[in-house]
């Protein structure tokens, strides 16, 4: 009997049937378009119950530039290398699949979220700006994420600067937040 030849047997047999998880570039922007179709959603609705006219334009503003950011998204993605378009990346133990899953459902802006629950959940300004800020930050996060599965020649440095638009919104919002103590 030959053991090692019965080791290897083993180790195939208890991997199990379950497909490899890929991504490719042109995925990875489909998701941060819809994290931002989310996003803009949220700000659209807070715009309408918000009762300050300053408030309120702030917010409609904030849901133009996520308008903004669906464009720049759009257009990253549309300028991606073919080859970003049909290759995949092959992750055998869905490590990083699983990762990328976890971030994704924890963002708060997910696609199954009831966003108009959540800007009634709001009673403040800060309460929506609170909620913003936590979308901005969930987004870098996620985005950083999708670089460690996306290498450069399938679109790295595209998704490097979805996390730089991501980081302005942050700032900019800290800065709103500490105009409206």
């Amino acid at each position: 009997m030959n053991r090692g030849k019965d080791i290897k047997k083993m180790k195939i047999a208890t991997k199990g049937d379950h497909m490899p998880v890929v991504f490719n570039a042109e995925e990875v922007f489909e998701i941060g378009i819809e994290i931002e179709k989310n996003g803009r959603e949220f700000y659209k609705k807070a715009a309408e119950k918000a009762d300050d006219a300053g408030f309120k334009k702030f917010l409609q503003d904030m849901a133009a530039w996520e308008e903004t950011h669906i464009s720049v998204f759009e257009k990253l993605r549309s300028a991606l290398p073919v080859q970003s378009k049909a290759e995949t990346l092959f992750d055998p133990d869905d490590q990083k699949q699983l990762y990328m899953k976890a971030a994704a459902d924890s963002h708060i802006f997910r696609k199954s979220l009831n966003i108009a629950a959540m800007v009634d959940s709001c009673k403040t300004p800060r309460d929506m700006i609170r909620y913003a800020m936590q979308f901005e930050k969930d987004s870098v996060v996620l985005y950083n994420t999708m670089i460690s599965l996306v290498p450069e020649h399938l679109g790295k440095k595209s998704i490097e600067r979805l996390i730089d638009e991501e980081m302005k919104h942050i700032t900019f919002l800290q800065e709103k937040m500490a105009a409206f103590r």
